[in-house]
C-alpha cells in the first residue's frame, strides 16, 4: 500500500492536464533526468501547458491516433542543455515535438494538420523525423516550416 505522500505524488504526476494528457507527457525530460534537473512547470506555465493540451487533443482527435510526445514543456537549463535558443516556445509551454506512428510518416501527420483547421501558431516539419506544433491564445500565425539539413522553407 502506498503511503499518502506517495498517493499525492502520483496523483499529481499522473493528473489529467486534458482529455488525452498527462503532465507527466507534456513535462518529462529525459535530459531532466539524467542530469537531475527539476522540470517542474511554474504556476503560470501549468496553465499555458493546460491550454496546449486541450489545443494537442484537437491534433489527437484529427488523427485518431495516439501521439507520442517526445518533448514538451521545458525549463531554462533543459532548453539549454538540448541547444535550443532561449526564445523556444518550449520554455513557455506553448509547443510540443510529437510523431504519430500509428498515423503515419512525420510529413503525413504535418500535412493532415496543415489541411485541417487546427488553429497552431507554428507547425514545423523537423528533419522529416518528428513535428514540432505550438499554441498562443492569441494571434496564432498559422505558420508552416520544414527545417532539414539546408535550413527552413515557408510552407503555404
Amino acid at each position: 500500500m502506498l503511503c499518502s505522500v506517495d498517493s499525492v505524488f502520483w496523483s499529481v504526476i499522473m493528473k489529467n492536464l486534458s482529455k488525452y494528457f498527462s503532465l507527466r507527457e507534456l513535462t518529462f525530460s529525459k535530459i531532466a533526468e539524467d542530469n537531475d534537473i527539476d522540470n517542474t512547470p511554474t504556476p503560470d506555465a501549468l496553465e499555458t501547458l493546460k491550454y496546449t493540451a486541450s489545443q494537442l487533443d484537437k491534433v489527437r482527435e484529427l488523427l485518431g491516433r495516439p501521439v507520442n510526445i517526445s518533448s514538451g514543456y521545458r525549463c531554462l537549463q533543459v532548453n539549454r542543455r538540448l541547444g535550443s535558443k532561449d526564445t523556444s516556445q518550449h520554455l513557455k509551454a506553448e509547443a510540443v515535438d510529437f510523431k504519430c506512428e500509428l498515423f503515419g510518416s512525420p510529413k503525413k501527420v504535418f500535412d493532415k494538420i496543415r489541411e485541417s483547421d487546427i488553429q497552431f501558431d507554428q507547425l514545423i516539419l523537423e528533419f522529416n523525423s518528428w513535428v514540432h506544433i505550438s499554441f498562443v491564445k492569441e494571434g496564432g500565425r498559422r505558420e508552416s516550416l520544414i527545417i532539414d539539413r539546408f535550413g527552413a522553407e515557408r510552407v503555404k
